[in-house]
């Protein structure tokens, strides 16, 4: 499965200094075509700048980006013709229509066609908004239009920074579907940085992880989740005999919490090692009222241990 992949973006050893601050700090990150790529960081941890190098808006001081395996020093129109992106807000006129806007884009980019335009304003679901005035949309509507933008010329990656910044709920699902269906149906790569990582949990296949300017490692949704430095999950024992249960339970990893008993077992073999804590508590003469596994870590959860300790162990 790995090889199958195409990498549509790679980033080696991405340097930055502003002024005498070294703001990005040996970045390494590959992204591929078909799939929600997350950028995650908390604010200020250089995803910004980063993005910047990557569209042109910056230079780099030292390292490699190679976009479609163009690198972008050495063969930069053709590295920047393989992007679309929106850093921060797009910007359109607002006293023209939303096709207006997208025909004044076009004229900006050789082989973009009407029936292209007509195309992109169907995928970002504007069809039936596309001849009003920017000045009536919504933020929502100007962020779709935005990403019908960013996708006009075909590029492979589509690039967006903090977008679902000020939209309500309903905007950020209906963006979140958007860039799903055009990573995973018309297989672009694309990067989308944030500091929500509840969003990113909905939205992406991968994240990468950056904090002070530098990268702590890149992972699939499902490592993130199940990350957890020892291995093991956490099952809640409510019993009749605090005392005896801890007693019986000498020797394993348990905690207690008010009228609960907290016990952490392997995962690979958590039914088995539950059943067998369970049979020895019963055979004591303790009672069990109940066993709940706890909630498994959310991404924030993660993050913020992974933020925090310098990274995590993964696998």
């Amino acid at each position: 499965m790995e090889n199958t992949k195409t990498t549509a973006l790679k980033i080696s050893g991405l340097n930055k200094a502003l002024g005498k601050k070294h703001i990005l700090h040996d970045i390494d990150l590959e992204a591929y075509k078909g799939e929600v790529f997350g950028f995650l960081g908390p604010n200020g941890a250089g995803k910004t700048t980063t993005i910047k190098i990557i569209v042109g808006l910056l230079s780099l001081d030292d390292g490699e980006i190679e976009v479609n395996g163009f690198d972008i020093k050495k063969n930069y129109e053709k590295a920047l013709a393989g992007i679309g992106g929106i850093v921060e807000n797009p910007e359109m006129y607002k006293h023209l229509t939303g096709k207006q806007n997208l025909r004044q884009y076009a004229r900006m980019r050789s082989g973009v066609t009407e029936e292209r335009i007509d195309e992109v304003v169907k995928l970002v679901g504007l069809s039936n908004r596309i001849n009003e005035k920017v000045g009536k949309y919504s933020l929502g509507m100007r962020q779709r239009l935005g990403v019908a933008q960013s996708i006009l010329h075909h590029p492979s990656v589509l690039i967006l920074d903090e977008p679902t910044n000020g939209l309500d709920p309903a905007g950020i699902k209906e963006l979140r579907d958007i860039l799903k269906e055009l990573a995973h149906k018309e297989n672009i790569c694309v990067i989308v940085s944030s500091h929500l990582m509840s969003e990113m949990e909905l939205m992406c296949d991968r994240v990468g992880i950056i904090t002070q300017g530098k990268m702590l490692g890149v992972y699939t949704i499902e490592e993130m989740i199940n990350a957890n430095k020892n291995g093991n999950l956490d099952f809640e024992l409510e019993v009749d005999n605090m005392d005896k249960a801890c007693e019986i339970l000498t020797g394993k990893e348990f905690r207690t919490d008010d009228t609960k008993i907290i016990v952490s077992v392997d995962v690979e073999n958590s039914k088995a090692l539950i059943a067998e804590i369970v049979r020895d508590l019963v055979n004591a003469g303790v009672s069990i009222y109940a066993v709940t596994p706890k909630e498994n870590k959310k991404l924030e959860d993660v993050f913020i241990e992974m933020t925090n300790s310098g990274g995590v162990q993964i696998g």
